[in-house]
Order: structure tokens, then C-alpha cells, then sequence
């Protein structure tokens, strides 16, 4: 899976001056994210259906917030207890 978002020409000057983000853009802010997620399941077995998930993001934005960049390695196992 890969999904790219991308929002330009925000107007923070319009920000709900009551809100949490009151004061922290600007009125022409970007910013852009990119998530690319790898998933593998294990198909028989003794651990049928164990599954596993190698996910990379990555979020830039101009100066309203901070950049980052993750990755994540994510196991699932179902368990059936009844």
C-alpha cells in the first residue's frame, strides 16, 4: 500500500482564535505525507495466519510543524479464546 497526501495554500490567519491552533500558521503553509506499507501472511502451518506489517512514513511540512519520519514493524497473531 502507498498513499501521498498533499495540502497547499493553507490559510491559518482563519484559525478559530479560541482553537488549539490559533496562532501557529501562517497564511500559506504546505505540507505533504507519504505512507508506504508492506504486509506478508503467513498461509499454513503452525502459525497460519500470523501476519506481518513494515510501514515507513514520512511528513514534511513548511514552518508550522515538524518534520518526521517512522518506521514501524507490526506483528499480528489471532487468537481464537471461546
Amino acid at each position: 500500500m502507498i498513499r501521498y497526501v498533499t495540502g497547499f495554500d493553507i490559510d491559518g490567519t482563519k484559525a478559530d482564535p479560541n482553537g488549539a491552533y490559533n496562532g501557529m500558521y501562517g497564511p500559506d503553509e504546505k505540507h505533504w505525507e507519504r505512507d508506504i506499507e508492506v504486509k506478508y501472511v503467513v498461509q499454513s502451518g503452525p502459525a497460519k495466519d500470523l501476519t506481518f506489517r513494515i510501514r515507513q512514513a514520512s511528513h514534511r511540512a513548511s514552518s508550522f510543524d515538524t518534520d518526521l519520519d517512522e518506521v514501524r514493524v507490526i506483528t499480528e497473531y489471532p487468537l481464537n479464546i471461546f
